[in-house]
């Protein structure tokens, strides 16, 4: 799994995806409880209510697609990556490859693999619940079998996360421009929610073929991830007098509410504040001013 740590942790670290205006979620707070201005009796109200209204994004289930892209071959502008827009690509048809013939039922390594980290579409509310669908175009000569092995990798948290494996296998048609080798990830609930920071796309090819190991690009190859609209993610956090939340509270949401209870602070003029977060989205922060008497 850490194998691709860097790829992963340097394109991060370029393109910052956990910026908190990264993703096109929005979410917001308002505090109702106490109201401003409102006095509160330490002695009688050893704890304070404190309640509020918020709003999220949806987070309806879909799917991102993400296209094979390669801007050249073999040059400084090479660039293999993962984008969400398809196009028409200068490293069309290029591989990595060993080209060989093999006997029959022989196996030829088309190369040791080839990354395609995503350049945009990050960060991403990846859904574990459902299968990773995709395919791999070959092109070349087109002679023989072609195995594709796949592999995803994301961050999550700054943490390296499998997303799966699979091999998809095709006959190669060599009367055609190109041959779509499908595969299919299984569904894995335990990623299910994550925020994807970063993704990572590994192929490997190989199989009793020749001049085969080409990556036909142009829309051609491309996965679809399935994802939320937004971030599963929501929390409101609550502070008192501290504007940059040191040391929040986690309130309760119920709906389009939020409340919670914390220990009623001394006698004199005190400031609530709260925030929303959904995923790497946070609020403006809302504040309200209440007096605790004795």
């Amino acid at each position: 799994m850490t194998r691709k740590l860097g790829t992963l942790a340097a394109l991060l670290a370029v393109i910052g995806l956990v910026s908190a205006t990264a993703g096109a979620a929005t979410t917001s707070v308002t505090i109702t409880s106490p109201k401003a201005g409102q006095s509160i009796s330490l002695k009688k109200n050893p704890y304070v209510a404190i309640a509020g209204g918020v709003s999220f994004a949806p987070s309806s289930a879909g799917t991102t697609t993400f296209y094979l892209r390669r801007d050249g071959c073999g040059t400084s502008n090479d660039n293999p990556h993962l984008s969400t827009a398809s196009g028409t690509d200068g490293g069309d048809g290029c591989g990595l490859i060993f080209n060989a013939v093999v006997g029959t039922g022989g196996d030829v390594d088309q190369g040791a693999f080839i990354d395609f980290p995503a350049s945009d579409g990050m960060p991403l509310a990846f859904d574990g619940t459902q299968p990773i669908n995709g395919q791999i175009s070959l092109t070349g000569a087109q002679v023989g079998i072609a195995y594709v092995d796949v592999t995803l990798e994301g961050l999550a948290g700054g943490q390296p996360v499998e997303l799966g494996s699979a091999t998809g296998s095709a006959v190669l048609d060599p009367t055609g421009n190109s041959t779509p080798v499908p595969f299919t990830i299984p569904a894995n609930s335990a990623n299910d929610g994550l925020d994807l920071q970063a993704l990572d796309l590994r192929v490997h090819i190989h199989g009793p073929n020749v001049y085969s190991g080409f990556i036909s690009l142009n829309g051609a190859s491309y996965v679809h991830m399935p994802s939320y609209a937004a971030s599963v993610n929501k929390s409101v956090s609550v502070s008192i007098d501290d504007k940059n939340f040191a040391n929040p509270v986690s309130a309760r949401l119920s709906g389009s509410t939020w409340s919670v209870a914390v220990p009623t602070p001394a006698v004199g003029k005190h400031t609530i504040y709260a925030r929303s977060t959904q995923g790497f989205t946070t609020s403006p922060v809302a504040s309200s001013a209440f007096t605790v008497t004795k």
